[in-house]
């Protein structure tokens, strides 16, 4: 399960990348209300087999589907669970990607 920290789940597409090979690739594409800056994005590790993340990348979009920027963000893993808490444009509601490896 993912959530945001504003309990947003609309427009949220998960997907393990490499299942079932023991190291986890999780994208999630988060929609264009997440507010980069301020919301986090919550992941549920044990949803995808994994417990511990070894990474992440994220992007936001500047132009849904066309402009993409490099951003970041600090993350903490309790009890299996990742919190990301994302930086980039601050205070911009745009679409974006987290890329999470997790094992």
């Amino acid at each position: 399960m993912v959530d945001f920290t504003d309990g947003t789940t609309s427009g949220v597409v998960t997907t393990d990348v490499t299942p079932n090979l023991g190291s986890k690739i999780i994208q999630v594409r988060v929609p264009s209300t997440f507010v980069w800056g301020t919301d986090s994005l919550i992941v549920d590790l044990g949803d995808y087999g994994a417990s511990e993340i070894s990474g992440f990348l994220a992007f936001e979009e500047s132009t849904a589907g066309s402009i993409v920027i490099a951003a970041t963000g600090t993350t903490s893993v309790a009890s299996g669970v990742l919190t990301i808490d994302s930086t980039g444009s601050t205070g911009a509601t745009k679409e974006g990607t987290f890329i999470i490896f997790a094992y």
